[in-house]
């Protein structure tokens, strides 16, 4: 497998493990939300500790946070990613998944948007008309006052700022998240502890099993991680963005599957992105 058939396996893969994760974390639907984050950051900090072990990485963590600017913007990325992963487990559970989607479809658009505003990034004409039709479908689920699509505004905002400040700190994407979750484990720790305080069991059961579904909660942040980062840096940013798209897709398709409402109005909204999308993406299709 050359280096470029390499990438997409990678990034696909990535893409698509991140976007079938719903189901799994379905499985853990009868435990508190803080549980399944704390369980998510705990293991992810673990094994990942455990391959920079093997690697003999560890002095990059050092170099990482050699100063205190980029130690206090690792607080605030620990911070955005651990209330995404909250946001995301939150519409899950309470059936929004198709919102999770949304917020999912917007993140790049409003990525963009904040590189043009925050950074002086160039932001070209095809962006920006994609932008307006991202505007229009929240606007248009917005209508729906029963059903405002906070969640999708503040998974994409929090994904999206902590992408942004990320693009500030001169380290390894894999680097980069294992200091996040060492950052948020301290968290989790605390929260075990008061959970064994009140005489709750650890781990989801704390058997064989329970310690099984936690681990693998770490396994689902990880693998999808690196999968899709790997696949970054052997294809072209245009065509792993395009490749990122199959995460939403695969949790709009899950939320129907699971039966959450598919009104004429969130066709219409979905219609509007991925319309946005497409003018986006169409000098990769058209180009001579």
């Amino acid at each position: 497998m050359n280096k470029i058939s390499y990438g997409y396996a990678s990034a696909t893969s990535g893409a698509l493990i991140w976007g079938m994760a719903p189901l799994y974390y379905r499985l853990l639907n009868e435990f508190p939300l803080m549980e399944v984050v704390a369980q998510r950051a705990f293991w992810s900090c673990i094994l990942f500790m455990v391959v920079f072990i093997i690697q003999n990485r560890l002095s990059e963590l050092r170099q990482a946070l050699n100063s205190f600017k980029n130690i206090s913007l690792f607080i605030i990325c620990s911070a955005l990613i651990g209330t995404n992963w909250l946001l995301f487990i939150f519409a899950l559970n309470y059936g929004q998944l198709m919102q999770s989607a949304l917020g999912y479809y917007i993140f790049p658009l409003l990525t963009a948007a904040m590189g043009y505003y925050f950074l002086g990034e160039r932001l070209d004409k095809l962006t920006k008309i994609a932008l307006l039709f991202a505007l229009a479908a929240v606007l248009l689920k917005g209508t729906s006052l029963s059903n405002f699509p906070w969640i999708a505004i503040s998974m994409a905002t929090t994904f999206a700022l902590y992408a942004i400040i990320r693009k500030q700190l001169p380290v390894k994407s894999d680097t980069g998240t294992l200091i996040e979750t060492i950052m948020l484990a301290p968290i989790a720790m605390i929260y075990f502890g008061w959970q064994a305080q009140n005489g709750a069991v650890l781990f989801f059961g704390a058997d064989f099993m329970g310690l099984m579904l936690a681990v693998f909660c770490g396994l689902f942040t990880i693998i999808p991680l690196y999968l899709f980062h790997n696949g970054n840096k052997m294809l072209p940013l245009a065509i792993a963005g395009l490749i990122f798209y199959l995460n939403p897709t695969s949790q709009l398709i899950i939320s129907i599957m699971l039966g959450e409402p598919f009104s004429f109005i969130d066709i219409s909204v979905f219609v509007l992105i991925w319309t946005g999308l497409l003018i986006q993406f169409s000098p990769m299709f058209f180009k001579s």
